[in-house]
Parts: structure tokens; C-alpha cells; sequence
């Protein structure tokens, strides 16, 4: 049972980290400033791992969230709100709220511990890398491709720990304004 106790935390930790990633940048003056609209974003993204143990974790983690009291769900959404982020394991998706003032200061959505590196690669491209010193660590590299101002493509692919085994990941994300109303 402690198997399906870890692994929901991962799931979460995974999913939320490179949804940021997509979004994020450093505070230094080599990094592009990447242009996007303030608002609420919805995050969608598929994850495969050479193991399938993700997958099997994502899979056990909606069975589970399914079938907790609705007061300790209500628990779990509240806090999640609280950082500006709300999950939707059926369809593999996130939403997050993003100011401008989060934007203008380069303090978008980002996972404490990790250091990255975004690099302007075209008009419209970015390529970024990363490593994370974290529990488990990660690390890996990707691409993405804003079109405009309110929608961007990409993908990743990263290393990190599952189980006490490394575990290569690849991920395919996409992302969309919302509205400007974040409420």
C-alpha cells in the first residue's frame, strides 16, 4: 500500500513541475522574457514513461481522489487554489493563474529547487533545460512554441526517480488563455 502512497505525490510533483516549466523563467538578465497573457492558462499534457509506472500511478491517483470524502476533496482543492492551481486528472490537464505583475517580474509558476535555463531559439521557440534538486531529483530538457500571446505547444522529456530507479519520461503539453478573469 505505501507503493500507491508515494506515487500520488510524484504524479503531482511531475505534473505540476513541467506544467511550470513551460511557463517559467529566471530572473536573469541572459533570459528572454517570454511575452504571454495574464490570466487564467489551462495546462493539458500526456506523460509516458518507459515503465508505464506513471501511468499506473495517474490512473490509481483518480480512483483514489474519486473515492475520498467530498469534504477532504474540497480540503485538497482548497489548498490547491490557494497557489492559484486546480488539477483535472480525467483530462489530463491544469489550470493556473498567471498576473501581469507575475509575469512583468519573472515570477511565474516555478518548482523551488530547480535550477533552468531558457534560451530564445526563433521568433516564437524557446528551448529550455533543467535539473532539480529535489526528492526525487529530475532532470531534462524541451521546446515550445508560443502562437502569440495566449497559446503556446511543447514537449519534454526528463529523468527522475520512481521507486528507487531512474525513470525517463517523455511529455507532449499544450496550453491555452482561458479569460482574463482569474475567479
Amino acid at each position: 500500500m505505501q507503493h500507491h502512497k508515494i506515487q500520488p505525490k510524484l504524479v503531482l510533483a511531475s505534473v505540476s513541475f513541467i506544467a511550470a516549466l513551460a511557463l517559467s523563467q529566471t530572473a536573469n538578465a541572459e533570459t528572454p522574457k517570454i511575452d504571454i497573457e495574464p490570466g487564467l492558462w489551462q495546462h493539458s499534457f500526456s506523460i509516458k514513461t518507459a515503465s508505464g509506472e506513471l501511468e499506473r500511478a495517474m490512473e490509481q491517483l483518480e480512483k483514489t481522489l474519486a473515492s475520498i470524502p467530498a469534504a477532504q476533496r474540497k480540503m485538497m482543492e482548497k489548498m490547491m487554489a490557494s497557489q492559484n492551481v486546480s488539477f483535472d486528472f480525467k483530462n489530463s490537464s491544469m489550470q493556473v493563474c498567471l498576473t501581469q505583475e507575475e509575469i512583468d517580474r519573472g515570477q511565474l509558476p516555478r518548482q523551488d529547487g530547480c535550477e533552468q535555463q531558457v534560451n530564445k531559439t526563433g521568433a516564437n521557440s524557446y528551448s529550455f533545460t533543467f535539473s532539480c534538486d529535489t526528492n526525487p531529483p529530475s532532470s531534462g530538457s524541451g521546446v515550445m512554441t508560443l502562437d502569440g500571446r495566449k497559446a503556446y505547444t511543447g514537449n519534454a522529456s526528463f529523468t527522475t526517480q520512481l521507486n528507487g530507479k531512474a525513470e525517463q519520461m517523455t511529455m507532449q503539453q499544450s496550453g491555452k488563455w482561458l479569460k482574463a478573469d482569474c475567479g
